[in-house]
């Protein structure tokens, strides 16, 4: 179990109850009046806003006010219409909408889909389309985040919800409860540091207890001269510009507060960093140390997943020691963005596509799985046609001349 001096702030103070979230009381009363209505007009409500505001902390506050029990998944992560499926159809299809209504713990499931936003690339397969037609057949409520709902291919899910609008807290607000949280955690802090840590915040709420914690935790106490390190949250950096400042820090803390400033996407950001430590290292071992640290963050990133962001600090913290392997080494390089990684399946797009029909194909003859069509089936099939194109066996699969033409002349997969 995670001792509570080990939490990170923004966990052991997410708010329990619905009265202790900060700020956006309309939003909140609009969102609690379509919860507790019996006859909803519409099935599904969608809470829309800049990050760190209060709306995921609402719902779940919400659900436990009212005793519901939250099927949670986050949209981005799952973003095909099987994969949705699979998770939200067992979730809507069992407990009467009558269940929710009132005031006391009365029960139930209420379907959570946090960051829908992100389901609006082109690999969702179908995945806008599977959340319009659960939300149309659910007998529960289903609620939805996401930070930007402009999102073309959100328009018709925006159709079939409720918009709730979260505006960025405001600062008299922030600072109140930064106060509240150095009481609770025995920290002497001077107003003013407290005012600029919630100016620098820029309404985001979650944005200023992190900056609180890693300002005062040690030492707690809290100066106006503390905060000068504090550069203002920029939310537009561009990947290439956080590579820059990441590769050029000359310490730890600053690199650590670099990373959250910044709103990169994790994931493509630690393959960014390995991408180029070869580039930012030339001596042997303090690449390898380097790379050592990058690994322990993967581990962390890892068990992070879409849960644990109170293991946040410790990826920072390995990414940050990475930087700061040998800070006087560092000299300006070209950076190679995008990762590789993302290239190379952008590049091999075609390939896989054309590698996944062909499986579906054997699948659908031979009644296995996708998998084993690609790993049992296909390295025999290949070596039949590499000796005879013309093989019954092409037309017994149906494969088009491109697909055989792919098989015989097709390397690695």
């Amino acid at each position: 179990m995670q001792k509570q001096s080990d939490l990170l702030w923004v966990e052991k103070y997410r708010p329990k109850k619905i009265d202790d979230i900060t700020g956006n009381d309309e939003a909140k009363a609009l969102f609690l009046e379509w919860l507790k209505n019996k006859r909803h007009t519409k099935k599904a409500v969608l809470l829309y806003g800049p990050p760190g505001v209060g709306k995921t902390a609402l719902v779940l506050a919400a659900s436990r006010e009212f005793g519901f029990s939250v099927i949670e998944m986050n949209a981005s992560d799952t973003r095909s219409e099987k994969a949705i499926n699979e998770v939200a159809k067992p979730a809507t299809s069992y407990t009467s909408l009558d269940n929710f209504s009132g005031g006391g713990k009365t029960g139930g499931n209420v379907l959570f889909l946090d960051e829908v936003d992100g389901i609006a690339g082109n690999e969702d397969r179908g995945g806008v389309n599977a959340i319009i037609k659960i939300v149309e057949e659910s007998l529960v409520p289903v609620i939805m985040v996401a930070n930007d709902p402009d999102v073309e291919k959100l328009r018709p899910l925006k159709k079939v919800c409720l918009l709730v609008r979260f505006q960025q807290v405001r600062i008299p607000l922030i600072i109140a409860l930064l106060q509240k949280i150095c009481l609770l955690e025995h920290v002497k802090a001077e107003f003013e540091a407290l005012e600029r840590i919630a100016q620098n915040s820029k309404g985001d709420v979650r944005s200023a207890i992190n900056d609180l914690q890693s300002l005062s935790e040690e030492n707690h106490s809290l100066t106006l001269q503390d905060t000068m390190m504090l550069s203002s949250r920029n939310k537009d950096i561009s990947m290439e510009e956080t590579l820059r400042r990441y590769f050029s820090t000359q310490s730890i803390a600053e690199a650590s507060s670099l990373l959250s400033y910044s709103s990169v996407d994790y994931d493509d950001f630690l393959l960014s960093v390995s991408d180029n430590l070869p580039k930012r290292y030339t001596d042997a071992a303090e690449l390898a140390e380097a790379f050592d640290f990058v690994s322990k963050a993967d581990l962390f990133r890892g068990r992070i997943g879409t849960e644990n962001w109170h293991l946040l600090k410790y990826f920072f913290n390995e990414l940050a020691e990475a930087s700061a392997v040998n800070p006087q080494s560092y000299k300006p390089f070209t950076f190679i963005t995008p990762p590789i990684r993302v290239i190379t399946l952008f590049w091999t797009k075609g390939k896989r596509s054309m590698l996944d029909t062909i499986c579906g194909k054997i699948g659908a003859l031979c009644h296995v799985s996708h998998e084993k069509a690609k790993h049992d089936f296909v390295p025999y099939i290949r070596a039949i046609l590499q000796k005879k194109p013309k093989s019954p066996l092409a037309a017994w699969f149906d494969f088009t001349p491109e697909e055989v033409d792919f098989l015989v002349k097709m390397g690695r997969f």
